[in-house]
């Protein structure tokens, strides 16, 4: 049981972070900062403001499902947007969700 607590905790902090990351980075697109690090949101068939503007949304969904991640249902929908997003912040919003999945399917 305390295996389950330490993945969902892990599972919560990547969430955290990529949400956290996808924000920052779709925030500087959208005021047009293009750094070293392309830290927005790659979705390639949108132009720079719409893809930026799905980032923050996806952001802020990921920051409230960091929350949620006993849920099996947040879970799926946190391995998707994370799979179409596809930055950084979209890759640990991705195995933040993987693995709060596997924690939840698994019952140690």
């Amino acid at each position: 049981m305390a295996q389950n607590l330490a993945l969902h905790s892990i599972a919560r902090i990547l969430i955290l972070v990529g949400g956290i990351i996808l924000l920052v980075g779709a925030v500087l697109q959208l005021i047009a900062t293009r750094g070293f690090l392309d830290l927005g949101p790659t979705i390639r068939t949108l132009d720079i403001f719409t893809s930026a503007i799905i980032g923050i949304v996806i952001a802020a969904i990921a920051l409230f499902g960091s929350t949620q991640t006993k849920s099996l249902v947040w879970c799926i929908i946190l391995i998707v947007l994370g799979y179409f997003v596809g930055s950084l912040g979209g890759i640990l919003i991705f195995i933040g969700a993987l693995i709060g999945l596997i924690a939840t399917l698994v019952k140690v």
